[in-house]
């Protein structure tokens, strides 16, 4: 009842439906007209053949009051088998239809209307179901040309043709990200192959000074450890790429669980308590206990530590502090520092990948750490804010809803 129902929500459908109930009304106050005129005719033929009898009995001899008795008694079996027997020479049995030709030819125009209407019927539903694959003729041909779908009324091909639509729009989105991932993946072996290029230059211009001169140990010993730097540099050139290609393919399931935010900060802070030392700079936690959000622990822990790293290697001598701040909807993760600050014109690119104000060997930064942060704070359904003045410093915020809640897969 359902799947009729469906059928019936089609124009086409209806129509035909509408279309055959009268026809099969018509038929039937036609076959009922026909009938009547063919009982009529019928029943006129026999009383003309009665009368006729009748009249050929007074010819014989008959009496007039005998011969309308004998032709207007009722039918009996045993008139029926006397008459048999007579008129079994001339050709007239019971079941025969000799003699019946004056009502079988009535009989013709019954037919006639039955077999006129059964054409009506299969012309109605040729014209419905060439209607039907018309609309589909057209809707492959407009698709072929690379036209737009056409409008239609019909139920089903309403909804072949969303269907359709969505399948074109999704495989239309497939492509643009499918050329936006090639497009992204030259980009990104183009930076990768800049950046690994200076250190494996500095390996080859160290290997050949070393091979082509002599020279004191001590002195052969400092190109060993521009060396050192220089494969330290490729090591954490890969890894971090790595890590970033992992975060951007959506290979990286988090563990989100309820986390105090302290925690993290803590951890990181002990990480680079040595950078701070080296760099004579003052690297201050100022998080306390007691603000629990939905984060995993490791990869926060790991954007918080990438940020605070970025902050000390600008800040040589100042401070560099990490507190937090709250509000009924949200909560806040600061890393402020009074270090040298980022111009205005770079303020946009700091989070781009390979971005760096130094690309010396001797750096400890290879331009990944903060791309890293950000799509880890983003995946966390967390936001980055990044508020800097040439001299004076820089401040990072990371922001997230307090009601932040259940799992979720980097994608």
């Amino acid at each position: 009842m359902g799947s009729l129902i469906t059928t019936l929500e089609n124009v086409s459908a209806r129509r035909f439906l509408l279309f055959g109930m009268l026809m099969c009304a018509a038929a039937f106050f036609g076959l009922m007209l026909a009938g009547n005129m063919e009982n009529n005719a019928a029943a006129c033929a026999e009383t003309e053949y009665r009368i006729s009898l009748a009249g050929r009995l007074i010819n014989e001899g008959i009496p007039e009051e005998k011969a309308a008795q004998l032709v207007t008694a009722p039918i009996d079996e045993q008139s029926i088998s006397a008459g048999e027997a007579v008129m079994a020479g001339y050709g007239y049995k019971v079941g025969s239809a000799v003699g019946g030709e004056y009502a079988r030819s009535g009989h013709m125009f019954s037919v006639m209307l039955s077999a006129v209407f059964a054409a009506v019927c299969v012309a109605v539903g040729t014209a419905a179901l060439h209607s039907v694959f018309s609309a589909l003729r057209r809707m492959t041909c407009q698709l072929e040309n690379g036209g737009s779908l056409p409008e239609t009324d019909e139920h089903d091909i309403v909804l072949l043709r969303d269907a359709i639509k969505a399948i074109l729009d999704k495989t239309e989105h497939l492509v643009r990200q499918t050329g936006s991932e090639k497009q992204y993946l030259a980009d990104y072996l183009s930076d990768f192959s800049h950046q690994i290029k200076t250190p494996c230059t500095g390996l080859i211009l160290n290997n050949d000074i070393l091979s082509s001169c002599e020279m004191p140990f001590e002195e052969q010993l400092e190109y060993f450890r521009r060396d050192r730097k220089c494969l330290e540099r490729i090591s954490l050139l890969t890894s971090e790429s790595l890590k970033l290609a992992r975060l951007d393919a959506g290979a990286v399931e988090y563990n989100i669980e309820p986390l105090d935010i302290s925690e993290p900060a803590a951890e990181a802070v002990g990480q680079l308590t040595h950078i701070a030392r080296e760099n004579g700079s003052e690297l201050l936690n100022e998080i306390e206990s007691g603000t629990m959000l939905m984060l995993d622990r490791l990869w926060i822990t790991e954007a918080i530590t990438n940020l605070a790293k970025n902050a000390l290697e600008h800040t040589h001598g100042g401070c560099v502090r990490l507190y937090s701040e709250s509000d009924p909807m949200t909560a806040k993760i600061v890393i402020e520092d009074n270090g040298c600050g980022i111009s205005e014109q770079d303020l946009p690119k700091v989070f781009r990948r390979f971005y760096s104000k130094s690309n010396a060997v001797t750096s400890g930064s290879v331009g990944i750490g903060m791309s890293i942060a950000k799509r880890i704070v983003e995946d966390m359904n967390g936001k980055v804010f990044i508020d800097s003045e040439l001299g004076k410093g820089t401040k990072i915020t990371l922001e997230f809803w307090t009601h932040n809640s259940g799992s979720l897969t980097c994608d």
